[in-house]
């Protein structure tokens, strides 16, 4: 029996030690664990530590005493006691089965079983035909059957017991409860068997120098290379920020596996039930094992948390071009990630969830640069400037099973994904999928949704008296025959696309494609804009960035005011990823006091609704195209404004592109010395600053707009254009490389 001081002692330990480790463990739909069932989990095996940390995350999120059947070669000296105290079972053990089924029968305890028997490492459980099958010492096997068996076995007692209760006299009870050490029949008969299918998921998963490796091989200077390469996994997963996600499954109720039509003379009710306890019955259930074995590892395995490397690796297994570019990966890992999320097929991780449209905006992204740089470190991968060159040469799989995370850990985590077959077949298709059939699909997205984005904001903030007409808010695209180069433009503060067509219609005519962005909150109604924060702005400027790289890699950022701080910012955050930016009178002093006076009158405003009370909302606005602009200013959108004028002041010294500074002599918004001050922050090696003789603001609309449109294409046909000729060779390259391969 468990001593109840020692599992007293384990769970203040692993208290203690959870609130020191990096990872982040997380139990999901704990409530599928029901009273009156009794319990096998069964569980997929990565690491030793799941032997102490899934009872005790159980027990934590549930409240069950969980005990566990381990490996036989655990239980030595010391540590074989004190698992044998915390109710842990050996697999070598004579009594194993006996103690498991009474303990199920009873519903005393939950039990943990590992269907694969040991550490999968290399993760690689299917065969080519999907069959399941794992590593053995004498080649691969099928996972254990000896979960269903016990399950199968202890529904059949409970049912032969039943059986001999309910008869009239109910002859042979008293001997069959002391078979099994019962003290009443309620016990068992109120009581169910299920298996609780359960997947554990890593992410990141990386073998590394860690901590906990450092501090074992300074206390035993003898470590093999098989506790060496554990330490160098295990260790990284405590001392690093590992996610480490545990999902419980639906329980599989054993029961139904006994009421198929074979099964039906063995389960009927008759004057040989004792007799039948008596027997050996394991051989019995041979056939409902194996299928139940089936059901619940393909469950296992489905409820896999799906994560950036999974998508990664397996893009790069399918990859059969030579070279990649970045954006290659990272429009192909979009669309898996978006796949993945509209389905909801399969669980995903949270980061993934939340943020992989990030991954097709092309801001800095350590996850990505991270994968990449393991599959550089393995051989796997080769770059050159922007471009990777898969190395096709290198033969994978041949590794030795306690070498393979050391070696082949990309190959590794794509094994993760390999049951999921909707999935992987998703990605086969959109890693093959030619490079212009997936521009086209990526930009019909985005192009799509905006114009729904519009219309449903429109029809939920319209207001007669306030919005304009739909055509003034609506996002535009202008696409020329032959693309020279695309522009991701936009508008500024209380604006909307209408305020850029002039300037995005020259564009067009001199060869560039367009995207006018609408920022979040614009177009529809001062209403909308004050409860949009400006993180959403930056975000629509970014899905205008999604639509022009469909159509170019000489990507350009521009924008009016506030938009030509979303330029900014964005050519910051993109880096070498554009090859140019320009701002016309963008702000970094705003002339208007009361600009000034929005972050108090924010906060007086939260204090005054938590009040009841009405507090000072919205400003008059006086516009120079009341066509376009909004009449009111909302001060929770001004305040949201000074947020963006503060990160796009921290922003410049990270602009390395040439940039170009359209600044108004007399703007009466934006102070002149905004343009001055901005260009001085740049970091960017070729810059230019153009003052031009205007007393109002909006200059790109109204009398002598051509002169600021004509500066712009001026500077974007003279800007260093060392990289354009290069990307746009590759760019053709690629593309005919694609379409031979598919």
């Amino acid at each position: 029996m468990a001593s109840t001081l020692a599992l007293s002692m384990t769970k203040w330990a692993l208290d203690v030690g959870t609130k020191m480790i990096k990872a982040d463990v997380r139990l999901h739909n704990a409530e599928v664990v029901k009273d009156q069932t009794s319990i096998i989990f069964v569980i997929n095996h990565f690491t030793r530590l799941e032997t102490m940390l899934l009872p005790y995350t159980i027990h934590k999120h549930t409240g069950l005493e969980v005990w566990s059947l381990a490996y036989a070669g655990l239980f030595k000296g010391r540590i074989g006691s004190y698992l044998r105290s915390t109710g842990t079972v050996s697999t070598e053990d004579p009594d194993r089965d006996k103690v498991i089924v009474n303990s199920l029968l009873r519903g005393a305890h939950p039990w943990i079983i590992f269907p694969e028997g040991r550490l999968v490492k290399d993760k690689k459980v299917v065969d080519d035909t999907g069959e399941f099958e794992v590593y053995s010492d004498e080649g691969r096997r099928p996972p254990h059957t000896g979960a269903a068996a016990l399950a199968l076995r202890t529904e059949f007692f409970r049912h032969k017991i039943q059986c001999i209760h309910d008869r009239p006299g109910q002859k042979g009870l008293q001997e069959a409860l002391d078979k099994f050490g019962l003290q009443s029949a309620e016990e068992v008969l109120n009581k169910r068997t299920v298996i609780v299918p359960v997947n554990i998921t890593y992410f990141p998963i990386r073998a590394s120098e860690n901590i906990v490796l450092r501090m074992a091989t300074r206390f035993a200077k003898d470590l093999n290379k098989r506790a060496l390469e554990e330490l160098s996994v295990e260790g990284t997963v405590l001392s690093k920020d590992t996610d480490i996600d545990i999902t419980l499954g639906q329980p599989i109720d054993v029961r139904t596996y006994l009421e198929a039509p074979e099964y039906a003379d063995m389960m009927a009710c008759g004057l040989g039930d004792l007799e039948a306890l008596e027997e050996d019955d394991r051989s019995r259930f041979n056939d409902a094992a194996r299928l139940l074995m089936q059901d619940y590892m393909r469950e296992i395995y489905q409820l896999t948390t799906v994560n950036y490397d999974h998508l990664f690796a397996t893009i790069i297994r399918f990859q059969d071009a030579r070279t990649f570019t970045e954006r290659a990966y990272r429009n192909r890992i979009y669309l898996c990630a978006r796949m993945l999320h509209e389905t909801r097929r399969y669980r995903m991780h949270s980061i993934l969830d939340q943020t992989f449209q990030g991954i097709v905006y092309e801001d800095s992204s350590p996850k990505f640069h991270n994968f990449m740089a393991l599959c550089m470190k393995e051989g796997v991968i080769k770059r050159d400037g922007d471009t990777y060159i898969k190395n096709f040469a290198l033969h994978r799989g041949d590794v030795p099973f306690h070498s393979v995370r050391w070696e082949e850990m990309t190959e590794v985590i794509a094994n993760e994904i390999e049951p999921l077959n909707d999935l992987v077949e998703e990605i086969r298709r959109v890693t093959r999928m030619p490079r212009f059939l997936l521009s086209k699909r990526i930009r019909d997205i985005f192009v799509d949704e905006d114009q729904q984005l519009f219309e449903c904001d429109y029809a939920r903030y319209y207001n007669a008296e306030l919005s304009k007409g739909p055509d003034v808010g609506r996002p535009f695209l202008l696409k020329p025959m032959k693309v020279r180069g695309g522009v991701v433009l936009a508008h500024g503060y209380m604006s909307a696309p209408l305020e850029v067509r002039a300037l995005a219609e020259y564009l067009y005519q001199h060869g560039y494609a367009v995207y006018g962005v609408r920022l979040a909150g614009h177009g529809t109604s001062p209403e909308d804009l004050a409860q949009t924060p400006w993180e959403q702005w930056y975000e629509s400027f970014n899905r205008g960035y999604a639509v022009i790289k469909t159509l170019t890699d000489n990507i350009i950022l521009g924008g009016f005011s506030t938009g030509g701080c979303m330029a900014l910012i964005g050519a910051a955050r993109k880096a070498n990823k554009v090859q140019s930016v320009f701002s016309i009178c963008a702000p970094l002093h705003i002339r208007n006091y009361g600009f000034r006076l929005a972050p108090s009158v924010v906060s007086l405003n939260k204090l005054l609704r938590g009040m009841g009370r009405e507090g000072w909302e919205y400003v008059v606005n006086n516009p120079e195209n009341a066509h376009i602009n909004y009449n009111r200013n909302p001060m929770a959108a001004m305040n949201e404004l000074a947020k963006v004028i503060a990160e796009m002041q921290r922003s410049l010294s990270s602009v390395q592109v040439p940039s170009l500074v359209v600044q108004a002599s007399k703007d009466v918004t934006v102070h002149p010395t905004s343009g001055q001050e901005i260009f001085d922050g740049l970091g960017a090696a070729h810059k230019k600053l153009v003052v031009m003789e205007r007393d109002r603001h909006g200059i790109i609309n109204g009398l002598g707009r051509e002169d600021v449109f004509a500066e712009v294409v001026h500077f974007l046909e003279r800007a260093p254009q060392h990289s354009i000729a290069e990307r746009v060779s590759l760019h053709e390259d690629l593309d005919m490389q694609e379409q031979a391969a598919s």
